[in-house]
């Protein structure tokens, strides 16, 4: 939640009054997020933490409960992106850095943060951020990333039949966002072969504001919403994709 629709989310609950933990791999970054987000009663704490290690999340949420004493919206919104390539000249290091990040990341949020819920025993929220290839729009040369937004949808459904009713869960499923996902190279750990500067010129994608993502993202945990969309073109090649199953039947 350093930058983008995690930033976004993060303004979006403090104007509903939340407190919140910011947390992100760039330490840096997280703790200016949190200094923008503080104030008028509000209580927003910058923390680091690498996704992709499930001791980095429990530490997170030891981190939060301590400080708050209770939590009651978790959100798993880290996402990262490979260099593109076609399919068959994706590295493996490239591949395992994206499903350690967007699937298993967003695996080790819901379990920890689930089990914690569970025990708290009051109505509290899990929302994971998908994408537009969540619904099987394929983002040609980006194999990894497509797939694996899949598979965080698949998490979600299995996830929201086998939480009590007092959990909310939802997947935030949004198109293209002013973010700057392609930057997250520069932050990749060593053992996925390190970071990667940025190319010159190189700077934020095209698309949504992400505080209007935050916004609706918002709306939808207060809904209790399972599917959060954004963007009302995805539903004509949701649609396509559809008739193409029901015509495989």
């Amino acid at each position: 939640a350093g930058s983008g629709i995690g930033k976004g989310i993060a303004r979006a609950l403090t104007t509903e009054g939340c407190h919140v933990v910011v947390a992100d791999i760039d330490d840096t970054a997280a703790k200016a997020a949190a200094a923008e987000l503080s104030g008028s009663g509000v209580q927003a704490i910058g923390a680091l933490c690498d996704v992709s290690s499930r001791s980095d999340v429990e530490a997170l949420a030891e981190f939060a409960w301590t400080e708050f004493g209770h939590v009651d919206i978790m959100v798993n919104n880290a996402g990262v992106i490979s260099p593109m390539h076609r399919t068959v000249n994706v590295e493996e290091r490239d591949a395992r850095w994206v499903l350690e990040v967007n699937v298993l990341g967003t695996l080790f949020g819901c379990s920890v943060f689930g089990r914690r819920f569970i025990e708290q025993g009051t109505p509290a929220h899990i929302l994971n951020t998908g994408s537009e290839n969540s619904f099987g729009v394929p983002h040609t040369g980006a194999v990894m990333y497509t797939a694996s937004k899949h598979a965080v949808l698949g998490l979600t459904d299995v996830l929201r039949g086998e939480l009590p009713d007092f959990i909310g869960v939802s997947i935030l499923c949004p198109g293209m966002v002013r973010t700057n996902l392609a930057g997250a190279v520069q932050h990749r750990p060593e053992r996925f072969g390190g970071p990667i500067p940025s190319r010159p010129g190189a700077g934020p994608m095209l698309g949504l504001d992400p505080d209007e993502v935050g916004r609706r993202a918002v709306e939808g945990i207060k809904r209790r919403d399972f599917y959060v969309v954004t963007h009302p073109p995805v539903r004509e090649l949701v649609e396509e994709r559809a008739a193409e199953i029901a015509a495989a039947f």
